[in-house]
């Protein structure tokens, strides 16, 4: 039963990350071809690549954050499954698995929203270097 919890909470983070990765090479190949279409010269050009630096390096560090509350939360509901050979019941044995099942479910969608969150604020700042570049 476990064994399926995890392979369907493992497929379900795969995809989401195959999406997010699709997402962000089709993004970033459209606007790395910004600065020689613009022309400007070498300082424009620096001073892109810099801003989009800084807000790549925004972006991962909150995907390091927000896999690290994914390793958390996961490691807690590991040590909740432990526990549920402890039930005295099969009520409490169906309990437990409700309450694992829910977390799961919840801590899926936290970290989904989170993403596509900070996937939509990337995409609006992208969009402010993109129409700075064109001004």
């Amino acid at each position: 039963m476990f064994e399926q919890i995890f392979d369907s909470v493992r497929k379900a983070s795969e995809q989401s990350v195959q999406l997010q990765q699709e997402m962000l090479k089709q993004w970033t190949q459209q606007w790395m071809s910004i600065p020689n279409q613009a022309g400007g010269g070498t300082e424009w050009g620096r001073a892109f690549q810099k801003r989009w630096a800084e807000l790549s390096l925004e972006i991962l560090k909150k995907q390091r954050e927000s896999l690290d509350a994914a390793y958390a939360s996961g490691i807690q509901l590991i040590e909740q499954s432990f526990r549920a050979s402890e039930a005295k019941s099969p009520d409490d044995y169906r309990q437990m698995m409700e309450d694992i099942w829910r977390k799961i479910f919840e801590s899926f969608k936290d970290r989904s929203e989170s993403q596509f969150r900070d996937f939509q604020k990337w995409s609006e700042k992208s969009a402010e270097i993109v129409q700075d570049a064109r001004s």
